[in-house]
This record gives C-alpha cells, sequence and structure tokens, in this order.
C-alpha cells in the first residue's frame, strides 16, 4: 500500500508522530483529519505493520471505518459492544456473538490485525484471554475422540443442540455423523466417525446439504465467550446462590416477598441451566461471579506492538459516560425489584478505567477541530489538513477540468472505480486529455507529482490530503 503512505511522508507533522508512535505513552492528537481521510491515516501510521484498535462513537460509525479501513488493511475485524441492557432478549441472535468471536479468533491467529470497536464496547468486562484461547477445539482426520464426551463439551462451548445444524450456533448427531455451524465459518462442518476415529471431515452447504470440500483438520471456536471448567463452573453457581439467599433475606425482611420470590427463582433457573444442564449461553450477565479476573478488550493487546486510534475523542468518551449511566441508573432499578443479583451491577469498566488503560498505551486521537477536552491530557498535538471533494456527478469535463488544477499544482491523484474496465477505460480517456495518467492493479506502485493513477478499489467518500487526492 505504499501508493497510499509514501505521499504522507513528505507532511512534515505526520512523519514525527509516526516516527515517535513506538514511544509514545498516552494521547496525541491530529487536528484537521475529516472521516474520509481517517481510515488513510490510521492505516499510514507506522505503515500499517503492528496490532491496532480502532474506536469510535457510535456503532454505525464503526461499520462505516471498518468497510473503508478494509481496502487499506484485510485483516480487520469488528467488534461490536455487548447489548448489556438487553442481553436476555436476545433481539438480534448470534449475529452480535459471532461478530465478537470472529474478532477473537483474528486476534488468536493473525500475528497483527486492527479491531474496530465503539468506546462501550471497551467497557465490556471480559474473561482472560488465554481463558478463551485454550478451549479451540482441533479436529483432525484419524483423530480418536469420544461422540457422547465431544457432544457434551460442544453444550459447553455455548453450542446448542438440534435436529439439523442450519444455523451458527447449533449441531446436530444422527448415529456416527456430528453437523456443527460454527460462529466463525461460512458454512458447518460434517464430521463422520468409524467408531471412535474420525473418519472423514468436509463443509456442506446447510440448506442443499451437499458437500462443498474435504478437509484435514478444522478448528472449532467456542460459541460463546465465557468458557468454564467443571470447578469454575460449580463454584460460581455457589457464588450466585449465595448472595440470591442474602438479597432474597433482606427483601422479606422489608416485606418485599414477590421480589424476593423473583430472586431466588432466577439464581435457581441459572444454577441449573449452568449446573445440571452445562448450558453457557447467557453466563456472561453472570461474569463476576464465575472469573474473579476480569479485563477489557485492551488488554487482549500486547502494549509494545499496539496503536490505539479513536475518531472524535470527546464524542467517544461522551458516549462511554452515556453508556455508564444509563446502565447504572438501569440495573439499580432492577436490583430493588429482584432481577439482578448485587454482583451483575460490576459489569461493566467506568469510562475512567477505559481512559486509565488507554493513557498507558500509544494512542492517537483523531479529529476534525481542535476543541478542549476536559477528560484526558493530550501528550502532543499534530494537524493535518484535509478536506472532501465536491462529488462529480458522471460529469467527465468538470472531472478533466479539475485533475488538469491538481497537475499544475503538483498533486498526486489516485482514481478508484468498482470496475477493472471502467478503470483501465477512465486512464485511457485522461491520456487522451494529454494527462500523465495510467492504469495499475499494483498499490505498491509510487505515484510520482502530477501523475494519476486508476486503480480497482471501492472508497465511499472522496479526499484531498494536501498532497494526495484520493477520489
Amino acid at each position: 500500500m505504499k501508493t497510499f503512505t509514501e505521499p504522507l511522508k513528505e507532511l512534515k507533522e505526520f512523519e514525527t508522530l509516526s516516527a515517535g508512535v513506538h514511544d509514545l505513552r498516552g494521547i496525541a492528537q491530529i487536528s484537521g483529519c475529516i472521516d474520509a481521510a481517517k481510515p488513510h491515516i490510521m492505516y499510514s501510521v507506522n505503515n500499517g505493520s503492528g496490532n491496532r484498535i480502532i474506536v469510535t462513537f457510535q456503532e454505525q460509525r464503526a461499520k462505516e471505518i471498518y468497510e473503508e479501513y478494509r481496502f487499506f488493511d484485510p485483516k480487520a475485524a469488528y467488534y461490536p459492544a455487548k447489548d448489556i441492557l438487553f442481553y436476555q432478549s436476545d433481539i438480534r441472535g448470534n449475529v452480535l456473538t459471532a461478530e465478537r468471536i470472529n474478532a477473537l479468533k483474528m486476534l488468536a491467529e493473525e500475528s497483527s490485525c486492527t479491531i474496530i470497536t465503539t468506546f462501550d464496547g471497551l467497557m465490556n468486562p471480559m474473561p482472560m484471554p488465554e481463558k478463551f484461547i485454550r478451549e479451540v477445539k482441533k479436529v483432525s482426520v484419524g483423530d480418536i475422540l469420544n461422540l457422547e464426551e465431544l457432544t457434551k463439551h460442544l453444550v459447553e462451548l455455548g453450542y446448542e443442540k438440534n435436529y439439523q445444524a442450519e444455523t451458527m450456533g447449533e449441531f446436530s448427531v444422527r448415529g456416527g455423523i456430528l453437523d456443527i455451524f460454527p460462529l466463525t465459518e461460512d458454512n458447518p462442518f460434517r464430521i463422520e466417525f468409524w467408531g471412535d476415529e474420525v473418519d472423514s471431515i468436509r463443509s456442506f452447504d446447510a440448506e442443499s446439504q451437499r458437500s462443498i470440500e474435504n478437509l484435514e483438520e478444522i478448528s472449532i471456536y467456542p460459541a460463546c465467550e465465557l468458557v468454564l471448567t467443571a470447578e469454575e463452573r460449580q463454584e460460581g453457581i455457589k457464588r450466585i446462590l449465595k448472595e440470591a439467599d442474602k438479597v432474597s433475606a433482606k427483601l422479606r425482611k422489608e416485606m418485599k416477598t414477590e421480589e424476593a420470590h423473583r430472586t431466588k427463582s432466577a439464581a435457581a433457573q441459572i444454577a441449573e441451566e449452568a449446573g445440571e444442564l452445562g448450558i453457557s449461553a447467557g453466563l456472561d450477565a453472570y461474569l463476576s461471579y464465575f472469573c474473579e479476573e476480569r479485563v477489557s478488550l485492551l488488554d487482549y493487546f500486547n502494549r509494545e506492538n499496539t496503536v490505539i486510534f479513536v475518531d472524535e475523542l470527546a464524542r467517544s468518551i461522551e458516549r462511554g459516560m452515556v453508556t455508564e449511566t444509563e446502565y447504572s441508573e438501569s440495573m439499580k432499578q432492577r436490583l430493588e425489584k429482584g432481577y439482578i443479583l448485587p454482583g451483575q451491577m460490576r459489569e461493566l469498566f467506568s469510562c475512567k478505567e477505559i481512559l486509565a488503560k488507554m493513557e498507558k498505551m500509544a494512542c492517537i486521537s483523531l479529529v476534525a477541530l481542535d476543541l478542549k477536552n476536559s477528560h484526558v491530557d493530550i501528550k502532543e498535538k499534530f494537524v493535518i489538513d484535509s478536506k472532501t471533494v465536491n462529488p462529480y456527478n458522471n460529469s467527465f469535463d468538470l472531472l478533466v477540468k479539475d485533475l488538469t488544477r491538481y497537475k499544475k499544482n503538483g498533486y498526486r491523484v489516485i482514481l478508484l472505480s468498482g470496475s477493472r474496465t471502467r478503470a483501465k477505460r477512465l486512464a485511457e480517456d485522461l491520456m487522451a486529455e494529454e494527462l500523465n495518467a495510467f492504469y495499475s492493479e499494483d498499490f505498491d506502485h509510487e505515484v510520482k507529482p502530477g501523475e494519476i493513477m486508476t486503480g480497482y478499489g471501492k472508497i465511499k467518500k472522496v479526499m484531498n490530503i494536501r498532497c494526495l487526492n484520493l477520489l
């Protein structure tokens, strides 16, 4: 991606920031960044190497950044925040869990990657990363496995047994055939046994049941983030029942018999599901009872090899504070009504705790305007002027007029098209207008001042950064 990264090195402030990012501990700010320029700048710092966490203020904005950033780096994943207020409603089924598990999978498998999330996503407590990694189940042809024990373990991993594995998070058993649909895969797997030996593994289409590809080995990632040993499960259940008895007794003394009964019933239900049935789904709401050590997504990254990028820091912090306030008020009401236990009030890190973690890492805030922020101490400030480019609305003459001006001013211009054929034709048409244009699919080719490069790619927004135009 030198086509995009090299021109920025001509900007003195960008080069100073990029050179010092390894030693940065705290928050540096780049102002003058429009939304369209942010993914480009985020990727270009440190030449796209190392781990990156991109944090923004809104779910929709996170998805937009994810789509734009993947043009520069396909090793990127979106990590949504948990729906902490309505976790029992399961409004979006396994979709949200699947996105989170896929992000954790990328973290586990890639030496470096980029995770895009919202500020409240960092506030969700998580088990230690080792607990998740150790539960990844590898199955190879020729392995000796007890099918009954394997199916029991899949339930502990958060999978639901069904008559047919039609959707993500389900598995089924028919004789010596195990079908499983991991949250991290596009298609389910079919594992056939000969006695206790794995005879064959293949992926198949969930609708037609037709085989797609024969496989030698597969990795089955958990279908939930909290996977427990038998001992951890029992200890957690004991803590839940003990606190439920304590809360119930207190409520009865206050003559709140309905609330007391509700508390005891909810605790008994979770104890049955987690204990006797071995179900893991829904236990995230009781994380503090099962895990004494809880961490943020930030703690899953090596501080020495990670840069945090925050999109509009003030708005992101505001999002975190609003989430914290809503969570606190909602949980207090639920606690009074006997819907939750006191320990569930701790299932969210405070905004201050997350900011403290961020200030111990290399963190770069990208903002459009340099406004005062009383919540954090900005270590260094940089300015990179960028601006949007007006759409041409299929006006070739207007495009040629602007490109002629950019050429005269020594700009490098990159024109991206969603069609290779169209990109090639565009280069030919521009050459006919006596412009120095060429088509290339090599994004490591360095564009010289006054040159116009056309290529295949999709970026929704166009922008101008002094020495470079990306259209």
